[in-house]
C-alpha cells in the first residue's frame, strides 16, 4: 500500500475578512488611514474589533475595522470611549463612500459601522 505524505496546512495569525483581504490584495486602494487615523499599509494593517471578542464582540462586518496593529494593540480590550476620535472615524469611514465589491458594499459598512459606534457610545 502506497501512501501520500500529508501536506502542512496554512496557519493564519488573527482574523481576516473581506475588508482585510480586499485591502492587502490592493483592491482599496482609496483607503490609506485606519479608524484611528493611523497610516495603513500592507504590513501594519490590522482588524479591530469595535466591541471586543471578551466583552461578547463578533467577527460581524459591522464590528470590524482596519486599523495599524500598534494602535490595535495599544487599546487592547480597554472601552472605545476612551479611543475614538471622532473626526478620524469620520475621515476613515469616508473613505468606503461608493466603494463596491465582491462581497463588500462601503455603503453599506458605513452605515453598519455608525450604528455599532453609536450603540457602544
Amino acid at each position: 500500500m502506497r501512501t501520500e505524505p500529508i501536506k502542512p496546512q496554512p496557519t493564519f495569525g488573527g482574523y481576516n475578512s473581506v475588508l482585510k483581504t480586499l485591502y492587502k490584495k490592493g483592491k482599496l486602494p482609496q483607503v490609506k488611514r485606519g479608524f484611528y487615523g493611523d497610516r495603513l499599509t500592507k504590513d501594519n494593517c490590522s482588524l479591530e474589533h469595535l466591541l471586543c471578542r471578551e466583552q461578547g464582540g463578533t467577527t460581524d462586518l459591522s464590528n470590524l475595522v482596519l486599523a495599524s496593529k500598534r494602535k490595535n494593540n495599544a487599546r487592547g480590550n480597554k472601552p472605545l470611549r476612551d479611543f475614538i476620535n471622532l473626526k478620524a472615524m469620520a475621515d476613515y469611514l469616508t473613505q468606503f463612500k461608493g466603494i463596491r465589491r465582491k462581497g463588500f458594499n462601503g455603503d453599506k459598512y458605513i452605515k453598519s459601522i455608525l450604528q455599532t459606534v453609536s450603540d457602544l457610545l
